[in-house]
């Protein structure tokens, strides 16, 4: 996959080393500008086209297969890398959405023919379901192999998206007639598939167009629109928890622009405008009642009643501002509104955006959290929510964001804790030292419950799994420092492995677990969280702070794994070629068993 590479572009630079800062990638690892520039491009395709803020680049990597640098399969907008998350995320849907995309990224400064070629040969190999022909690609292939198993509960087929990325100076020459012959042909050929319900353009991606979407990615949330029926102001809030807000009506062509963007010439769901809506869009399928019913005002004779019958859209904003009829939002979410939003964007090439069609909208800035709990609450109302989707909301998770807080403060280590997603969307702090909550569960349960095995895959399964044994609002609000240490031990695992030990990427969550029986062998240890846990933490917590003592203990970790899972003369080599390996119960229970005789 890799071959040696030297990026003169300036710009393309300065991305490249952006990207390395980003995710504290080592100067050692970024020596291999090929290799960086394919993680790169990766992470500006989630960035842009997913809706998953969980998903990371290292998702996709597909090591040295032929044709193919990245691949993302998204089902219900969300990321999956394994046939559990599939499961996980449809059991509740009735019908459910998927997305494939694709990417290959050469540095070379022209887009080659004979490259192109391979990039759509390998995906059409790809979608072989009788033989997988491409062994990098096996858990992918599997993935996808099972979620065609369940075309029953499919919305439509799954849509084909395609990007290949060069640092050509000028546009992808289709007027060329081999390279035009090329693409058709293999369009076609993937199209005669009749596996897709669409095949969206490929995107060609040159220096220019990088550049465009770079820009996008790290564009503030922002946008301007024009209010024409002049909106009403609510009264000031005394306690000033409320800045300002709003109420009207907003012209359907107006909305759309709020929740779409354009990007090479096609509309796209903005990212993250959704993530403090806490349910998932049901479908306009004729067994979802009501957002049947809108489909068909908007796409028929009664489109015009589209407004009056709807409840409305509710924007949370950090600013709301209206200055004569243009109202400027600043870093906004849907709270409600997430059906009437995803029905529109179903319906955007059937319906004609110049018609008045009006819907009732809702604008509140505030920067108040209790506030925005409020309104969360109270516009979703109507639907019972699930335990993981009310639990940025819950009291404990503000406490342990004011915990790292203090811990920041006090120069001990810098980590930020995110219980809400992009909250630092306008700081400037690296991705690696944000812990979001589906982090935190995973290291508290793999470090303190001896649950590696388990933390793998989807937030809704790995919440389900732990449900009762993480965030108890009575109890652990006195031992914040057991989950602090938890994700400080991701943190420092995680970089080691990435910049050290990259074959060992799936074993991290098991390394965090050695760790504590490394360092806490002269103390008790009950897997729970409660005074014990959190006298080991502090062991952990002093052992980790010291940056070259860390590293040592960390890859103690590694040894003693080699050791206890070699114990009947296997090779490791051999031993981690096993990918389902460090999901079984099984290999966590062989570790605890070593390390308890290793005492």
């Amino acid at each position: 996959m890799s071959n040696a590479t030297h990026i003169t572009h300036p710009i393309i630079l300065s991305y490249l080393e952006g990207f390395s800062h980003k995710y504290e990638i080592s100067a050692k690892e970024s020596r291999d500008q090929h290799s960086l520039f394919e993680q790169y491009i990766n992470d500006l395709v989630l960035n842009i086209y997913g809706n998953d803020p969980n998903a990371l680049y290292e998702d996709m990597d597909t090591g040295s297969a032929f044709g193919i640098d990245g691949v993302a399969i998204f089902v219900a907008d969300k990321l999956v890398t394994s046939i559990e998350d599939v499961d996980d995320i449809i059991e509740d849907l009735k019908k459910f959405e998927v997305n494939f995309f694709f990417t290959q990224s050469k540095t070379t400064q022209k887009f080659n023919r004979q490259e192109v070629n391979d990039f759509f040969s390998g995906v059409r190999r790809f979608f072989n379901f009788e033989k997988c022909e491409i062994n990098e690609l096996e858990v992918f292939w599997e993935v996808a192999k099972y979620i065609y198993t369940k075309v029953s509960k499919f919305k439509k087929r799954p849509e084909l998206n395609l990007v290949f990325a060069s640092l050509a100076p000028k546009d992808i020459n289709l007027n060329d007639i081999h390279m035009k012959a090329t693409v058709e042909q293999n369009l076609l050929g993937l199209d005669d598939l009749n596996l897709f319900s669409k095949i969206s353009s490929p995107q060609f991606l040159g220096v220019k167009q990088i550049m465009d979407l770079q820009n996008k990615a790290n564009s503030d949330l922002e946008i301007s629109i024009n209010m024409t029926k002049s909106p009403v102001a609510y009264p000031k809030d005394p306690t000033k928890k409320i800045k300002n807000g709003y109420f009207g009506l907003i012209k359907l062509a107006d909305f759309v622009n709020i929740l779409t963007d354009e990007v090479s010439g096609k509309r796209i769901l903005r990212k993250g405008i959704f993530d403090d809506n806490i349910r998932y869009y049901l479908g306009a399928k004729e067994k979802v009642e009501v957002n049947h019913t809108m489909k068909e005002q908007l796409v028929g004779d009664s489109k015009h009643l589209f407004g009056v019958l709807n409840n409305g859209i509710t924007i949370i904003s950090d600013e709301v501002n209206l200055n004569s009829e243009e109202l400027t939002l600043i870093n906004y979410q849907i709270v409600n509104g997430c059906q009437t939003s995803n029905v529109i964007f179903e319906v955007l090439d059937k319906i004609n955006l110049d018609e008045d069609i009006y819907i009732p909208a809702r604008f509140i800035a505030t920067n108040d959290e209790e506030t925005k709990n409020s309104i969360i609450r109270a516009t979703n109302s109507q639907t019972a929510l699930k335990p993981e989707q009310l639990a940025a909301l819950s009291p404990i998770q503000k406490a342990l964001e004011e915990y790292y807080t203090i811990k920041r403060k006090a120069k001990e280590f810098d980590l930020y804790y995110e219980r809400r997603t992009e909250q630092y969307r306008d700081e400037s702090i690296q991705k690696t030292k944000i812990i979001t909550i589906p982090s935190q569960i995973k290291a508290t349960s793999a470090l303190f419950l001896d649950l590696p095995h388990e933390v793998s895959g989807q937030y809704g399964k790995v919440e389900k799994k732990t449900r009762g044994m993480l965030f108890d609002e009575e109890s652990d609000l006195s031992f914040l420092n057991v989950y602090y240490v938890s994700g400080l031990a991701w943190y420092k695992v995680e970089r080691f492995v990435q910049n050290n030990k990259k074959k060992y990427i799936r074993a991290r969550w098991h390394i965090i677990m050695v760790l504590k029986y490394i360092l806490c062998k002269d103390n008790q240890i009950d897997l729970r969280i409660n005074k014990n846990a959190n006298t080991n933490s502090q062991v952990i917590e002093k052992a980790l702070l010291d940056e070259e003592e860390s590293g040592k203990y960390i890859m103690n970790a590694i040894i003693l794994i080699n050791e206890a899972l070699t114990q009947n003369g296997e090779k490791i080599e051999e031993v981690l070629q096993d990918r389902k390996l460090f999901e079984r119960k099984d290999t966590t229970s062989i570790l605890v068993d070593y390390l308890r005789k290793s005492k």
